[in-house]
């Protein structure tokens, strides 16, 4: 009688996350999946060896969170190590109270180095095309206004010579001002990187405003608050410390993130009220919110991995925006800039 093969074992998701930085098979790596979790992060964190710290915390971020709450000092001699970043970013909003307020300063500076990466040049023009003397912005001669404003020169009375590049008038867009609600998400699936994500996003958004622009933040999940009202004035620093002391928890409302946000920018001086909505898609309570979309003039909506990405395309579709899709902090800068230059 054959011997069948015995059948292939199906690998869990927490021993695929292991490969994924251990190759081999599980049973090489036993010592990970068998021992008590918290025992083999805390001889990694001695030991300095963060790389197997953060494939421990992919894994179980919250239980390693709880375990560098022991190991400060440590981290503190290690914060120059290249996955002391990834490692913040898993375990953020898991990390005790006083862990998190040591290491705050050090995150909001890598947010801040992170956002700038994308800043632009402080220039836009989008407004609607007025006469103006040329000074360099446009090419769009305005011949009529040209010739009345050559011929009523002084200088063209007595001379002959060509008239000077200042007496051309151009067609030239002026700065159209606009308003901007940050709508962060803050409910339960939000938890882990995504908290990092949502800060990182106000950081980049920041940088890129003009100064001309009006702008505000509400956080909501199952009910929405103000972060920062529209027409208030506060320091970037102080602005991503707070988000990234928000807690996720609740159910995901976006009506509900959306209406904060709307009641908000009617409190702004110009017309156009762009919003940008950061969420994963993922609604488990609340009304349909496609209604609040069509309220905004434009609505952008970030999209964080572990939701609903059809929800998040029909929000973007119906606020007559774009859905800008995140995998890695690394991707929001850029992300952040596709919605401001929509």
């Amino acid at each position: 009688m054959t011997q069948r093969p015995a059948p292939q074992r199906i690998l869990s998701e927490s021993e695929h996350r292991l490969l994924a930085h251990h190759p081999g098979t599980p049973e090489d790596h036993h010592h990970y999946l068998d021992a008590p979790l918290d025992r083999e992060a805390d001889e990694l964190l001695s030991q300095g060896t963060l790389d197997d710290v953060v494939s421990l915390a992919e894994v179980a971020p919250t239980r390693v969170a709880q375990i560098m709450g022991r190991h400060r000092l440590v981290l503190n001699r290690l914060s120059h190590h290249p996955s002391y970043k990834k490692l913040l970013t898993l375990t953020w909003d898991t990390l005790d109270a006083e862990t998190r307020e040591q290491h705050l300063d050090r995150m909001v500076r890598l947010l801040l180095k992170m956002a700038r990466v994308a800043v632009p040049r402080r220039s836009r023009r989008d407004g609607k095309l007025e006469s103006a003397r040329y000074r360099f912005h446009s090419d769009e001669l305005d011949l009529e206004a040209s010739l009345d404003r050559m011929l009523s020169s002084p200088f063209a009375l007595h001379h002959s010579a060509p008239a000077d590049y200042a007496d051309l008038v151009v067609k030239e867009r002026t700065l159209r001002h606009r308003a901007y609600m940050l709508m962060l998400d803050k409910s339960r699936s939000m938890r882990g990187s995504k908290a990092v994500s949502a800060a990182l996003i106000a950081a980049t958004l920041l940088l890129n405003l003009l100064p001309e622009d009006e702008w505000g933040a509400v956080a909501f999940s199952d009910e929405g608050h103000v972060v920062r009202a529209v027409g208030t004035r506060r320091v970037q620093e102080e602005i991503i410390q707070e988000i990234l002391g928000m807690e996720s928890e609740g159910c995901t409302d976006v009506a509900c993130g959306l209406e904060t946000g709307l009641e908000e920018l009617s409190r702004a001086r110009v017309h156009d009220h762009i919003g940008i909505l950061v969420t994963d898609g993922w609604l488990n309570t609340g009304p349909d919110p496609l209604s609040l979309a069509r309220q905004f003039t434009c609505l952008h909506v970030i999209e964080l991995p572990g939701g609903d990405p059809a929800m998040c395309t029909r929000l973007a579709q119906v606020g007559r925006g774009t859905v800008v899709r995140v995998r890695e902090l690394e991707e929001i800068p850029r992300a952040v800039r596709r919605c401001l230059s929509w």
